[in-house]
């Protein structure tokens, strides 16, 4: 069964859940792609009893599943993936403060997800060639701007037809010579008066306080 791309959470108990910030973890992860168990408590470093009492939780929601089963050492070993790529609350459910933290949850576990694949990533990739100042090999940039709503979604919209234009296409037939990139995007409405992330530049203006070449 393939992974659909929108699954509605319409009661509070799926709701409460998928809040539970270790759950959202696990979650997170089978968004992107299919895990045991075990691997799942070597990538999380939490005992193995214990991501599985959260997988059967899940899976008893409706919100992972087995997708496949393979025997290893005499062990039969199930390969769990979430049934979608994105999870949207009923309207019926809004506002809820579960929903805000683990909201809120998924998006600190993207910037930490972020940080270990910097930390990993090979020196290359920050190595900067001053003889070749138009090729750009990484980007690391804050933008800070007053916008409508219906701006700001037009621009992620935008965003998306971009990154499925360039890129999504050819995720399975590659050039022979491609390398594997990582972007994240994250953009939320900040608070009032909030300090700039990097040095302090006008709120209203775009720009891009430390983009490296």
């Amino acid at each position: 069964m393939m992974q659909q791309d929108l699954f509605i959470i319409d009661t509070l108990e799926k709701l409460k859940v998928i809040s539970d910030p270790l759950r959202t973890k696990i979650l997170m992860n089978l968004v992107k792609q299919e895990y045991t168990g075990q691997q799942l408590a070597e990538i999380l470093a939490i005992p193995k009893t214990k991501i599985y009492f959260h997988l059967k939780e899940l899976e008893k929601h409706g919100i992972v599943r087995i997708v496949r089963e393979e025997e290893k050492n005499g062990i039969m070993q199930k390969f769990y993936k979430a049934v979608a790529r994105r999870f949207i609350p009923s309207d019926d459910l809004l506002p809820s403060h579960e929903l805000i933290e683990t909201s809120r949850q998924v998006f600190l576990e993207t910037v930490l997800t972020t940080r270990q694949e910097i930390e990993k990533a090979p020196g290359e990739a920050f190595q900067l060639k001053s003889h070749n100042q138009d090729m750009k090999k990484n980007l690391a940039a804050t933008y800070q701007f007053h916008a409508t709503e219906e701006q700001f979604t037009a621009f992620l919209k935008e965003f998306k037809e971009l990154y499925h234009k360039h890129f999504k296409q050819q995720e399975a037939n590659g050039p022979a010579d491609a390398k594997p990139y990582m972007m994240s995007l994250i953009g939320f409405q900040r608070s009032v008066g909030g300090a700039a992330v990097f040095g302090d530049g006008q709120e209203d203006t775009d720009h891009d306080d430390n983009a490296i070449e």
